[in-house]
């Protein structure tokens, strides 16, 4: 089978499951909203693309599944591992839309630490959790600078990481 066909049928699988689940739907989203590319993209290839996609009709919602409990779709999470979730995470807002190491790795510390700064504790605690920034769980005692600091040494940590695990 040639490649051409064998990525139409792999997109057409995904448009499938993302139209029967909205759980994936929002994930594949979520991804795509933190994607941080490191490729230089002409500013006019960039335009065009996103004069294309305004011009596409907007594809038809599909019906959401019926749901066994009250919970609306949007306020489902999914689980986290024992132990590793504060109890007051129900409440948390939604972490806000940072990737803390694509940041990191196109502005350094000094522009992850700004762009923390204008975050409150209870976004930066839904960013630690979202991003699974904690996974000893010693965060939970910390203020918001302390926390920051946290999430920005993870960050370098995890960028340093990958450099070193895409380094070849």
């Amino acid at each position: 089978m040639s490649l051409n066909k064998t990525l139409d049928r792999l997109f057409d699988e995904i448009r499938r499951e993302a139209k029967r689940n909205p759980e994936f739907a929002d994930r594949l989203d979520a991804v795509l909203r933190l994607h941080d590319s490191r490729r230089d993209v002409d500013g006019g290839v960039i335009e065009e693309v996103t004069r294309e996609a305004e011009a596409a009709p907007a594809p038809a919602a599909a019906p959401a599944p019926k749901k066994k409990s009250g919970t609306p779709a949007s306020s489902r999470q999914s689980p986290a591992p024992a132990g590793k979730m504060p109890a007051v995470q129900a409440q948390q807002p939604a972490p806000p839309l940072l990737n803390p190491v694509g940041i990191f790795k196109r502005a350094g510390e000094d522009g992850l630490s700004k762009a923390l700064a204008t975050q409150e504790l209870p976004a930066l605690r839904a960013l630690v959790v979202e991003h699974n920034l904690d996974p000893s769980g010693e965060t939970e005692a910390l203020d918001r600078d302390a926390l920051a600091a946290h999430v920005v040494a993870q960050a370098k940590r995890r960028a340093e990481r990958d450099e070193k695990m895409f380094d070849y």
